[in-house]
């Protein structure tokens, strides 16, 4: 049977996850149960030592979070020998590696992994550092100096893109390491085969949280006089378009005066010593008088994501870049009609005016525009709904899915 270590951002639970990268686990799973694979998981938590478990029998060590160099890419010469202590344990066939933008490559980079290797490609830091501002012109980056930011210069918009480039550079070095890299979108493919173009690339499938494949499907909403808006971010970070969304809901609100945007995910806005993007948003909210209007969910786990896309009128994704997009094949999968900026490897996930509505990300009248007839027209709202579920139930099915990494993993095994 053929033996595969991982390493990832996601600690195997049977608790209902809210951090990134949630999704690997039912995949581990499903691979771990073909018996076709013995999957073994390594991950970073706030633990004081290694610990080890099994989670539905795939062994996981956790590891305390590394000291590390240049610019938090680079793990600790301890770190990188507590890996290669497990890699030998384990003696893997292989090592997946999930991501590019962590500490995992750069071990790899470091020589603290010697079985044959793959890097899954996540984000790119070294692409997704052009469309740092989101659009933000001078004037708006300026406004987002806060008290913070005035006692700690590095927390500014402008060093925080600096330093997002300089990781990239790092991680383009790392990436030069690999002889084989995964890849979820031809826009991942065509950015790293110039970073690295003696690799082989090898294109694999996304597998969805539980929560979606089991959802009920989207039903129409009529409720125009108070209609909501779904939208989800990682995190208060410009190239995410949340302000940009904001301008379309001040458009909305002349006809619906009680709509909604509901935003999931890690926003940390309110308080004095939040950063100057939050505080941004936050001024922003009450400059275009749509407080009323806009609702910070926090961060929620599968069950509660699945809930509020099913009571919303629409999805939007405002995102300037995206190597795949969770979030958009998430909101498809249950049928919530979604509206997407065409930018990154969104324009792959659909098609426009078929299976979802593509704008500009700068250009919050369309996505307003679209926002509207989604909420208004019931047939046409019903006709992106049911195509957009129906291109993901194919393309995310599990099946297709599993048999895609197994496939890739004996692919692998022979280069």
């Amino acid at each position: 049977m053929l033996k595969v270590l991982w390493l990832c951002n996601c600690q195997f639970t049977d608790d209902k996850i809210k951090t990134t990268g949630s999704w690997l686990q039912p995949l581990a799973r499903m691979l771990q149960e073909s018996n076709k694979v013995t999957l073994y998981n390594v991950t970073i938590g706030k633990v004081k030592s290694v610990q080890h478990n099994t989670y539905y029998g795939i062994e996981q060590w956790i590891i305390p979070h590394p000291k590390t160099t240049g610019y938090g890419q680079i793990p600790s010469r301890e770190f990188c020998e507590t890996l290669s202590d497990i890699e030998k344990n384990v003696a893997p066939d292989m090592v997946h590696v999930w991501g590019s933008e962590n500490v995992w490559v750069s071990a790899y980079a470091q020589g603290a992994i010697k079985s044959r290797a793959f890097v899954d490609i996540q984000g790119i830091l070294s692409s997704s550092y052009y469309y740092y501002y989101g659009g933000l012109d001078f004037k708006d980056i300026l406004k987002c100096i806060n008290l913070k930011e005035i006692l700690m210069p590095s927390r500014t918009l402008f060093y925080k893109k600096k330093i997002f480039k300089l990781r990239g550079k790092i991680e383009s070095e790392c990436l030069k390491k690999f002889r084989i890299i995964s890849y979820q979108s031809e826009w991942v493919k065509n950015h790293v085969s110039y970073i690295n173009p003696n690799a082989k690339f090898i294109l694999t499938r996304i597998m969805l949280r539980d929560s979606f494949y089991e959802a009920e499907p989207w039903k129409y909403k009529s409720n125009a006089v108070s209609p909501t808006v779904f939208t989800s971010a990682s995190g208060a970070i410009p190239y995410k378009g949340i302000h940009v969304l904001f301008n379309s809901i001040k458009l909305l609100k002349r006809d619906y005066p009680n709509i909604k945007l509901k935003i999931a995910g890690n926003m940390k806005i309110g308080g004095k010593l939040i950063d100057g993007y939050s505080l941004y948003l936050e001024r922003k909210i009450k400059e275009l008088d749509i407080k009323d209007n806009v609702v910070f969910l926090g961060s929620l786990n599968e069950t509660e994501l699945v809930k509020e896309l099913q009571n919303s009128n629409c999805c939007v994704i405002p995102s300037f870049v995206e190597t795949y997009c969770l979030a958009f094949a998430e909101s498809m999968m249950v049928g919530v009609p979604t509206i997407a900026s065409f930018t990154g490897a969104m324009p792959e996930l659909a098609k426009h005016d078929e299976e979802c509505l593509f704008y500009n990300p700068i250009d919050f009248q369309t996505c307003a525009s679209y926002i509207k007839r989604l909420i208004e027209d019931k047939a046409f709202a019903e006709y992106i709904s049911a195509n957009g579920r129906e291109k993901r139930q194919k393309e995310n099915n599990r099946e297709l899915v599993l048999q895609t990494q197994l496939s890739n993993y004996a692919q692998i095994l022979e280069m």
